[in-house]
């Protein structure tokens, strides 16, 4: 539905990357070339406009007093959209995913009034402003300013998803306008915009049609029916990069339109490499390991110096391989050259081990600081990995984020690592709880750490303090095992607690 209640089915920019893919016209709503039933005069004053899988039709009311039916072109395009998404991505309507059900059907229903571009309805970001629902002219949602309602958000924030789906959706509205638009002042077919952004982020905007490509290709390829905030972010970077190209200024602005509503942090704009943590491994052993560079500026060329000998790095992939052939302990420097000529390297050591000496002194884990800006070699619970400001980093800016949502929810932060022999061990992490929990006794929300499913450590609401704590656990017993780390945090139905941990190392030595 388009205000009321739910539904039942629940100028192009300069790029610097390759000619954008170009995707065959959808053949229908569903794809298969079937047209669509449209009812209108439904009942009696009815103040809403709905999509309907069941009948795979449009049903369009006449308004209060019969007098304003809601026919208007971005109405008509949202509801059609609401097909669009029931037979691609179909996401739940509720919760986040409920939240970009509805911007979908702003964004394209929009579009769809761009493309009119009829006279008697100027293309604008406003919504359903042709409806004068409220008698005085004002538009159901503006997409450039969402909270101009009084009850839609500019930006993102946990718990967002306990809101209407209608509000909800102001993020992605906000996200796309900023996206195609810009941010700061402007005049479009003579309305005024000047969008507010997440803490002043400048926007550079890539223009309609590329926007509309981008968020199209996101939702028919790279969404799910449960995709939330964070993962529409990535699912519209990953379609950015196959349109445009990874190195191209759409992928860049994707990045910066998603921080400007809070949804993840601006795209590093030097290139960066993720630190593997360092390395253990027993001569005459294979060995392997893969170096990332996750940023923006495209697929760079991997070199490295100080490897032990017998190890290797394949220059296009950054996979290091080998069987190492002598005993030591190297520092190795792996750089990322990159087209534009920018480089970018990471240091770390290397001990091949022949059973004799002592243990080594190393930390392990990889990008346990997470500045790389996502995840791997982490497994993690989307939009656990984040800078935003809601929760400062123990080091730089980012961190792992479990939980805040004030709402039944479970969030994990996995990595695997192998202790090596005849060492000492310690998991070391910093953390910092913070709790709306007005309780110091009872236990609400929990966040456990556990090695092969052992639980070796626990936290919960009545840890909350200000800053960080470091905190231990003894991974000795492990020594000479590969083994799996889990962080798992988890939340009841009410009242937020949030676990924040950084700069996760686990540190050996004899």
């Amino acid at each position: 539905m388009f205000a009321v209640s739910a539904a039942t089915a629940g100028g192009a920019g300069p790029t610097r990357g390759p000619a954008p893919l170009r995707p065959s016209p959808r053949a229908g709503i569903r794809g298969d070339g079937v047209g669509a039933l449209s009812r209108v005069h439904y009942g009696r004053g009815y103040v809403n406009a709905f999509w309907d899988d069941g009948c795979f039709c449009m049903t369009f009311g006449d308004g209060e007093g019969d007098t304003h039916p809601l026919t208007s072109i971005d109405v008509a395009g949202h509801e059609m959209t609401h097909g669009v998404t029931a037979a691609t991505a179909d996401l739940v309507y509720s919760g986040e995913s409920g939240a970009l059900n509805e911007a979908t059907s702003d964004i394209l229903g929009s579009m769809v009034e761009f493309h009119a571009d009829l006279p008697a309805d100027t293309p604008d970001y406003l919504i359903g402003e042709k409806l004068d629902l409220f008698g005085d002219g004002r538009p159901l949602r503006r997409m450039d300013r969402p909270s101009a309602d009084g009850e839609s958000p500019d930006s993102w924030y946990r718990g967002i998803g306990r809101l209407d789906v209608h509000n909800s959706s102001g993020v992605a509205n906000h996200f796309f306008y900023l996206l195609a638009e810009g941010s700061g002042p402007k005049d479009i077919n003579g309305v005024p915009y000047d969008s507010p952004t997440r803490g002043g982020i400048t926007v550079t905007g890539i223009g309609r049609e590329q926007a509309a490509a981008v968020w199209y290709r996101a939702l028919t390829v790279h969404m799910t029916s449960t995709t939330d905030y964070a993962g529409a972010r990535t699912a519209t970077l990953r379609a950015a990069a196959e349109l445009y190209g990874a190195n191209g200024e759409a992928y860049d602005a994707v990045g910066a339109a998603w921080a400007a509503v809070n949804v993840g942090a601006v795209l590093p704009t030097m290139p960066v490499v993720t630190h593997p943590g360092d390395q253990v491994t027993p001569v005459g052993t294979p060995a392997e390991l893969l170096i990332a560079a996750p940023t923006a500026a495209g697929a760079p060329t991997f070199s490295a110096e100080g490897l032990p000998a017998g190890l290797a790095i394949d220059a296009g992939t950054g996979r290091i391989a080998g069987t190492p052939t002598g005993a030591g302990s190297t520092t190795v420097t792996v750089t990322a050259t990159f087209a534009s000529g920018a480089t970018a390297d990471t240091r770390f050591t290397w001990a091949v081990t022949d059973g004799t000496g002592p243990c080594p002194s190393a930390r392990l884990l990889g990008n346990g600081d997470f500045e790389s800006g996502t995840a791997a070699p982490w497994t993690a619970t989307s939009g656990v990995v984040d800078a935003d400001p809601g929760q400062s980093a123990h080091g730089g800016a980012w961190k792992a984020w479990l939980n805040g949502y004030g709402s039944s929810r479970t969030d994990t932060l996995t990595q695997t690592v192998t202790v090596p022999a005849g060492c000492r061990a310690t998991l070391a992490y910093w953390l910092h709880v913070d709790s709306a929990e007005d309780t110091d006794k009872v236990i609400f929300d929990r966040l456990t750490v556990t090695v092969n499913g052992t639980q070796l450590a626990a936290h919960s609401n009545l840890d909350r303090a200000d800053g960080y704590t470091r905190r231990t656990v003894d991974l000795s017993a492990y020594a000479g095992q590969t083994v799996t780390l889990t962080f798992k945090g988890t939340e009841d139905f009410s009242l937020r607690t949030s676990f924040v941990l950084d700069d996760l190392a686990v540190e050996i030595g004899d």
